[in-house]
């Protein structure tokens, strides 16, 4: 009973997730399977672009099932008890419920998978920060003080703005500028303080200049304007101050330059600026790691921490994706797993906000691949990923490839190019060779579509797989129709699974050349799409095969053949 009350607050704290966009729906079992559970359909039966994972089992139904595969659901941790789960919940065969690490692996009680971003005494983190505001704060006292003009770098020394040496570390120093402060609104807000120093000062300078030409005049925009001088030395400063200032005319609707003066040189804007800077740190710049997990998150070596919490708030959106991949078939619960003999782990590294931590990702898929998984599923990509947590990630996924496990990780719903703008994890981000067990996903709607919004690119997304309006398992013994990059990874990883089932000595690798190989062919196929021009959304028509590598649309049934085949050889 206690389970229950508390999933009434759950559900009423998790209508909304990250990465799926969860619909209540009435009255579901009246509705046909090509309407609910659409991902098992096919074109030709049910006239919707399914995996054709029924058609599938038609095929496998007289071979046998050589192994139970391990799904690792890397995410949001998933409810390990709902009704139409509990046949493929991974238990971990060498741990006990007694408070005991039986396995002698750190950690205690890891029955189901593991919570990273728990604590020993049971507590678990609702909320993450983003990464950029991790490197901001990282970073912060060595470069957020730095103010370039174009020529020098200055700071605020003894309130006032005075040249400086450049950064010792150039090249640490552009990173933080031109990647960790685009990526981090805390580090927006406090340039916003060195900003309004630069207009303080700048104001008493154009202020003197104009005394000094016009003496005994009254000033105003007129005398304003020559302040700028397009011939003088380059000083971006200056010019920036400039351009603020004569929007401050238009803002204030006056002509006055007293009423410009007195807006930025008494030094109120630096005050409100700071006002601003730390009330935006205490919402963004602490999730309470350091209390409630207690490690530290830039020592990989730190790794005995968490707990076997999987079940919190936000954990929707595990349990959805576990439904696609291993709710119970055939028992009118819900809509078919596709891969229903599948033992699906739960290794929660994701909360309702925020970003996962790089630690802790490379962590979870090690778990993973130490405890027999053959599939990982991770959170979504990401822009920023620090060079010694990249690392971390590039080791951890080509120890995986080494393992022969397959990684999947969807793509962002940004309606970004791909090849213009870089995601982590690719393909391509270490120094060596290709991975090659890495695959890019994203979802597409039961008309053959693509998500409007999902992220692109002709060789950097692999191809898309059903996502949008898919029915599935939710907290606390119910079901829900929901739309998701997270979901599209989790079709995919179903039909992974399901390929390992019957063909054990397939290699992660094997199986995505399998599935891109293998996919229900949209090439040719004029599409409308989602697409980001100069910062603005708007929407432009693609050939399918200029959005993704295989040009098409994961297929079960396509893919079981070609194992088959590959298997016989």
């Amino acid at each position: 009973m206690m389970k229950k009350y508390f999933l009434l607050l759950v559900m009423g704290l998790s209508a909304c997730m990250a990465s799926a966009q969860l619909i209540k729906q009435n009255n579901q079992a009246q509705k046909k399977q090509s309407d609910l559970d659409w991902y098992n359909c096919s074109f030709d039966k049910d006239g919707v672009y399914g995996a054709e994972v029924n058609k599938a089992y038609e095929f496998l139904k007289d071979k046998k099932l050589k192994k139970r595969p391990i799904v690792a659901l890397i995410g949001t941790g998933l409810d390990v008890e709902h009704e139409d789960l509990k046949q493929a919940i991974w238990f971990n065969p060498k741990e006990k419920t007694n408070g005991k690490d039986d396995d002698k692996n750190g950690l205690v009680d890891d029955i189901n998978g593991w919570n990273f971003i728990g604590g020993k005494d049971g507590k678990v983190m609702e909320k993450l920060m983003r990464e950029g505001e991790r490197e901001f704060l990282r970073l912060k006292d060595k470069y957020a003080d730095y103010i370039f003009d174009g020529q020098n770098y200055c700071k605020v020394i003894e309130d006032k703005l005075t040249v400086v040496p450049a950064p010792a570390d150039m090249e640490e120093y552009k990173y933080f500028r031109f990647q960790v402060m685009m990526e981090s609104p805390l580090a927006g807000n406090y340039g916003g303080i060195g900003l309004a120093y630069v207009l303080r000062d700048y104001a008493l300078k154009f202020d003197k200049q104009m005394k000094t030409r016009f003496p005994g005049q009254e000033l105003t925009l007129k005398e304003f304007q020559t302040c700028y001088d397009p011939l003088a030395p380059r000083d971006s400063l200056s010019e920036v101050a400039f351009t603020l200032m004569a929007y401050g005319f238009s803002i204030m609707k006056t002509d006055k330059w007293e009423t410009i003066y007195n807006l930025y040189a008494t030094g109120g804007q630096v005050e409100r600026a700071k006002v601003s800077y730390a009330q935006s740190l205490k919402s963004m710049g602490s999730d309470g790691r350091k209390e409630i997990v207690g490690d530290n998150y830039l020592d990989i070596n730190d790794n005995k921490y968490g707990n076997n919490v999987l079940l919190t708030s936000d954990a929707a959106t595990g349990t959805m994706q576990a439904g696609i991949v291993g709710a119970k078939r055939g028992n009118g619960l819900g809509g078919d797993g596709i891969m229903d003999q599948a033992e699906i782990m739960a290794l929660r590294v994701s909360a309702a906000s925020g970003e996962p931590y790089l630690k802790d990702m490379a962590l979870a898929i090690r778990y993973a691949v130490d405890h027999q998984a053959d599939v990982i599923v991770l959170p979504q990509q990401n822009t920023l990923y620090p060079e010694m947590q990249k690392k971390w990630m590039e080791e951890a996924i080509r120890y995986a490839e080494d393992k022969d496990v397959l990684v999947i990780v969807p793509a962002w719903e940004l309606s970004l190019d791909l090849s213009k703008q870089l995601f982590f994890p690719n393909r391509w981000m270490t120094d060596g060779k290709e991975l090659t067990n890495l695959m890019v996903v994203a979802s597409s709607d039961k008309y053959g579509n693509p998500s409007m919004n999902s992220n692109y690119g002709a060789k950097e997304l692999d191809l898309y797989a059903p996502g949008v309006s898919v029915y599935a398992a939710y907290t606390g013994d119910t079901y829900q129709t929901g739309t998701g990059m997270g979901l599209a990874s989790a079709s995919v990883a179903g039909v992974a699974a399901l390929i390992k089932a019957y063909y054990p000595n397939l290699t992660g690798s094997q199986i995505r050349d399998i599935l891109l190989a293998s996919v229900t062919s949209r090439k040719g196929v004029e599409v409308e799409k989602g697409i980001e021009v100069g910062g603005k959304k708007t929407q432009d028509l693609f050939l399918f095969d200029d959005l993704c590598l295989s040009g098409g649309i994961l297929n079960a049934y396509q893919a079981v053949v070609a194992a088959s085949k590959l298997a016989e050889k």
